[in-house]
Protein backbone atom coordinates (compact mmCIF):
# COMPACT_ATOMS: atom_id res chain seq x y z
CA UNK A 1 0.00 0.00 0.00
CA UNK A 2 1.30 3.49 -1.05
CA UNK A 3 1.90 6.24 1.67
CA UNK A 4 -0.55 8.06 -0.37
CA UNK A 5 -3.41 5.46 -0.37
CA UNK A 6 -2.81 5.28 3.68
CA UNK A 7 -2.55 8.97 4.01
CA UNK A 8 -6.25 9.21 1.95
CA UNK A 9 -7.39 6.83 3.75
CA UNK A 10 -6.86 8.67 6.80
CA UNK A 11 -8.17 11.62 5.72
CA UNK A 12 -11.25 10.23 4.74
CA UNK A 13 -12.23 8.72 8.25
CA UNK A 14 -10.79 12.15 10.14
CA UNK A 15 -13.60 13.38 8.09
CA UNK A 16 -16.05 10.82 8.58
CA UNK A 17 -15.81 11.19 12.03
CA UNK A 18 -16.23 15.26 12.03
CA UNK A 19 -18.88 15.25 9.81
CA UNK A 20 -20.39 12.82 12.53
CA UNK A 21 -20.05 14.90 15.50
CA UNK A 22 -21.01 17.90 13.03
CA UNK A 23 -24.32 15.71 12.36
CA UNK A 24 -24.78 14.96 16.32
CA UNK A 25 -24.50 18.43 17.58
CA UNK A 26 -27.05 19.90 14.66
CA UNK A 27 -29.57 17.09 15.98
CA UNK A 28 -29.26 18.07 19.85
CA UNK A 29 -29.25 21.72 18.96
CA UNK A 30 -32.86 20.95 16.72
CA UNK A 31 -33.95 18.53 19.74
CA UNK A 32 -33.50 21.68 22.03
CA UNK A 33 -35.49 23.55 20.35
CA UNK A 34 -38.23 21.84 19.78
CA UNK A 35 -38.45 20.51 23.11
CA UNK A 36 -41.17 22.03 25.51
CA UNK A 37 -38.66 24.21 27.44
CA UNK A 38 -37.71 21.42 29.83
CA UNK A 39 -33.98 20.72 31.74
CA UNK A 40 -31.94 18.57 28.66
CA UNK A 41 -28.89 16.46 29.82
CA UNK A 42 -27.80 15.76 26.49
CA UNK A 43 -24.17 14.82 28.11
CA UNK A 44 -24.56 10.87 27.54
CA UNK A 45 -26.16 11.32 23.78
CA UNK A 46 -22.36 13.99 23.09
CA UNK A 47 -20.85 10.68 24.77
CA UNK A 48 -22.66 8.32 22.29
CA UNK A 49 -22.18 10.37 19.23
CA UNK A 50 -18.17 11.54 20.46
CA UNK A 51 -17.94 7.49 20.34
CA UNK A 52 -19.84 6.64 17.53
CA UNK A 53 -17.81 8.89 15.19
CA UNK A 54 -14.62 7.86 16.63
CA UNK A 55 -15.54 4.35 15.89
CA UNK A 56 -16.74 4.55 12.16
CA UNK A 57 -14.09 7.18 11.32
CA UNK A 58 -11.15 4.06 12.42
CA UNK A 59 -14.01 1.88 10.17
CA UNK A 60 -13.71 4.37 6.94
CA UNK A 61 -10.18 4.01 7.17
CA UNK A 62 -9.80 0.93 7.46
CA UNK A 63 -11.86 -0.04 4.89
CA UNK A 64 -10.26 2.18 2.11
CA UNK A 65 -6.71 1.72 3.62
CA UNK A 66 -6.75 -1.84 4.41
CA UNK A 67 -5.20 -4.02 7.25
CA UNK A 68 -1.89 -1.43 7.72
CA UNK A 69 -3.98 1.19 8.56
CA UNK A 70 -5.25 0.20 12.16
CA UNK A 71 -2.18 1.93 13.92
CA UNK A 72 -2.65 5.67 12.33
CA UNK A 73 -6.07 4.92 12.27
CA UNK A 74 -5.52 5.32 16.47
CA UNK A 75 -4.67 8.78 15.37
CA UNK A 76 -8.06 9.20 14.30
CA UNK A 77 -9.47 8.83 18.36
CA UNK A 78 -6.21 10.84 19.52
CA UNK A 79 -7.00 14.14 17.59
CA UNK A 80 -10.82 14.03 17.82
CA UNK A 81 -10.46 13.66 21.40
CA UNK A 82 -7.89 16.14 21.85
CA UNK A 83 -10.08 18.55 19.60
CA UNK A 84 -13.18 18.31 22.28
CA UNK A 85 -10.75 18.15 25.60
CA UNK A 86 -9.42 21.87 23.62
CA UNK A 87 -13.09 22.92 23.36
CA UNK A 88 -14.02 21.56 27.02
CA UNK A 89 -11.01 23.83 28.17
CA UNK A 90 -11.88 26.83 25.81
CA UNK A 91 -15.46 27.14 27.51
CA UNK A 92 -15.41 26.00 30.84
CA UNK A 93 -12.11 26.60 32.46
CA UNK A 94 -11.74 23.57 34.65
CA UNK A 95 -8.92 21.11 35.38
CA UNK A 96 -9.58 17.74 34.12
CA UNK A 97 -7.84 14.89 35.99
CA UNK A 98 -6.00 11.68 34.97
CA UNK A 99 -9.31 9.37 34.63
CA UNK A 100 -10.60 12.18 32.56
CA UNK A 101 -7.77 12.30 30.03
CA UNK A 102 -7.58 9.41 29.73
CA UNK A 103 -11.38 8.86 28.50
CA UNK A 104 -10.90 12.13 26.20
CA UNK A 105 -7.48 10.83 24.63
CA UNK A 106 -6.59 7.25 25.21
CA UNK A 107 -10.12 5.61 24.51
CA UNK A 108 -10.87 7.09 21.24
CA UNK A 109 -7.66 5.68 20.06
CA UNK A 110 -8.39 2.30 20.99
CA UNK A 111 -12.12 3.03 19.84
CA UNK A 112 -10.94 4.05 16.31
CA UNK A 113 -8.07 1.58 16.00
CA UNK A 114 -11.03 -1.56 16.82
CA UNK A 115 -12.75 0.08 14.00
CA UNK A 116 -10.36 -0.13 11.67
CA UNK A 117 -9.31 -3.45 12.51
CA UNK A 118 -12.68 -4.94 11.89
CA UNK A 119 -13.16 -3.05 8.40
CA UNK A 120 -10.06 -4.68 7.61
CA UNK A 121 -10.29 -7.80 8.67
CA UNK A 122 -14.32 -7.69 6.67
CA UNK A 123 -12.17 -6.67 3.70
CA UNK A 124 -9.56 -9.04 3.68
CA UNK A 125 -12.21 -11.60 4.39
CA UNK A 126 -14.21 -11.02 1.32
CA UNK A 127 -11.08 -11.02 -0.80
CA UNK A 128 -10.34 -14.46 0.85
CA UNK A 129 -13.81 -15.83 -0.05
CA UNK A 130 -13.80 -14.27 -3.98
CA UNK A 131 -10.29 -15.34 -4.46
CA UNK A 132 -10.86 -18.97 -3.14
CA UNK A 133 -14.27 -19.09 -5.38
CA UNK A 134 -12.69 -17.57 -8.19
CA UNK A 135 -9.85 -20.38 -7.94
CA UNK A 136 -11.63 -22.97 -6.51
Amino acid sequence: MSINKKGFALLLGMGTSFLLILAGVVLAFVYAIISAQTTLHLSFYFTCVFFLSVFCGGYAAGSKGGIRSWVPAGLIGLITGGLVLLLFYSTAFFIPGLTELLTMILLPAFVSSTGALLAANRGSKRRFWTRDKLTG
